[in-house]
């Protein structure tokens, strides 16, 4: 199946540690001296190598502002684009967390299934998460705190951000996806009727992403995290959150990689710009 890729480079304002002088990693020289571009190989898993750092869309965000709800790319081209991701199920029935190179479904009371073979998606984004960072962050009491504290360690305002946040929480707030009962349905009006759950003292994961307001119309702007929890039961999309003290893994990153569905809807329906939702409810003013 042909598919249109387009590539936006952004140039990273600090270094990479692991670049040499002439900005190009010694990894990197290696694949170039010996004929092997690492954009077109992948390891034993087919994901992307580890000196890759792009960000993999499919579908734009202003294709779900379009009320654009149906794709084309399944949970085996998911895991080849990266190892971490998050992401909505066809006709929004149901969210979608990649960790590990697993895709997991997250149904609207929140339990979990790993994606079957066959499961289609309108809107996902992929990671080969290698952080270069680890921080401690300590004392979050809300969504809020949570993000002014991973924006201190932002060495570009312009930047993308992958995270990684593994232990235990001592409080989260969720979401998950229901499907809609009208496909033309706005996508601001679909978030409102969503329905929210809360654990407490709970082990998992959270992977997530930093986009910039500038990328909104790509990428869903701002912090957007998905959960999955220890045993494997519980997921949500994070909607708030607290706990004590734990270790955040981070990945600047200054690539995007947007594909583009190939559904009849997307290639027929014209796109029409629109402010793009933040990825909290409290963000948009609920």
């Amino acid at each position: 199946m042909k598919k249109i890729i387009l590539l936006f480079s952004l140039a990273l304002l600090a270094s990479c540690g692991n670049q040499t002088k002439e900005g190009v990693s010694s990894s990197e020289k290696h694949e170039l001296q010996h004929g092997h571009p690492h954009s077109h190989s992948t390891d034993e898993h087919g994901l992307a190598p580890h000196t890759e750092n792009t960000i993999h869309q499919y579908a734009p965000t202003v294709a779900l502002l379009n009320s654009i709800y149906e794709g084309d790319i399944t949970p085996q081209q998911m895991v080849q684009q990266g190892n971490i991701g998050i992401g909505t199920v066809n006709h929004l029935a149901g969210e979608l967390v990649a960790v590990d190179g697993v895709v997991y479904t997250i149904d609207a009371e929140g339990g979990i299934a790993e994606a079957p073979n066959d499961l289609e998606s309108p809107n996902m984004t992929m990671i080969n998460f290698q952080p270069k960072r680890t921080v401690t962050v300590e004392n979050i009491g809300s969504y809020e705190d949570l993000t002014k504290a991973l924006q201190k360690y932002a060495t570009s305002i312009n930047s993308f951000y992958a995270y990684r946040i593994k232990g235990e929480f001592g409080y989260l707030k969720m979401a998950s996806a229901h499907k809609v009962e009208n496909e033309d349905v706005s996508l601001f009006e679909y978030l409102d009727t969503r329905v929210m759950y809360t654990r407490e003292n709970i082990k998992g994961t959270l992977v997530g992403l930093f986009t910039p307001d500038y990328l909104g119309n790509i990428v869903i702007p701002g912090m957007h995290f998905h959960f999955l929890s220890e045993d494997i039961k519980l997921g949500g999309h994070l909607e708030d959150i607290k706990f004590d003290k734990l270790q955040v893994e981070i990945q600047e990153i200054n690539q995007v990689n947007l594909q583009l569905p190939e559904t009849e809807k997307f290639r027929t329906r014209e796109l029409k710009q629109g402010a793009a939702p933040k990825a909290t409810a409290k963000q948009n003013g609920k």
